[in-house]
């Protein structure tokens, strides 16, 4: 079940990628204000000129704000988060290893007693 469970998971992570990179690769489209220009992507239908034929409300544009912000100022953080978990995980095995290593090797064995 395992092995199943695996070769689909493979297929699936693989698919979830190529339409994740493909996205944000062929539908990358910028909106243009007087103040302000957004860059973003999500699947549309270009017209004439090649620019979407959609446009977002204020909520929308918020929410792309929001989700902006939220992977740029989390991003570090997360970053650290993983390299500390990578670097405790295996410096610490190797300290573990170690000192249960030296423990092992010793002789344990009570010493004779001379009645």
């Amino acid at each position: 079940m395992k092995l199943f469970r695996n070769s689909i998971l493979k297929y699936l992570l693989v698919v979830l990628f190529i339409s994740y990179y493909t996205g944000g690769i062929a539908f990358t489209h910028v909106h243009h204000f007087p103040t302000y220009t957004i860059i973003h992507s999500h699947p549309y239908l270009p017209g004439q000129d090649g620019q979407p034929l959609h446009e977002h409300s204020s909520a929308a544009f918020e929410t792309i704000n929001l989700l902006n912000d939220i992977i740029l100022e989390e991003m570090p953080v997360l970053a650290f988060s993983i390299a500390w978990v990578l670097l405790a995980t295996f410096l610490l095995q190797n300290i573990y290893n170690s000192v249960f290593r030296i423990i092992r090797h010793r002789n344990l064995r009570a010493p004779p007693v001379f009645i």
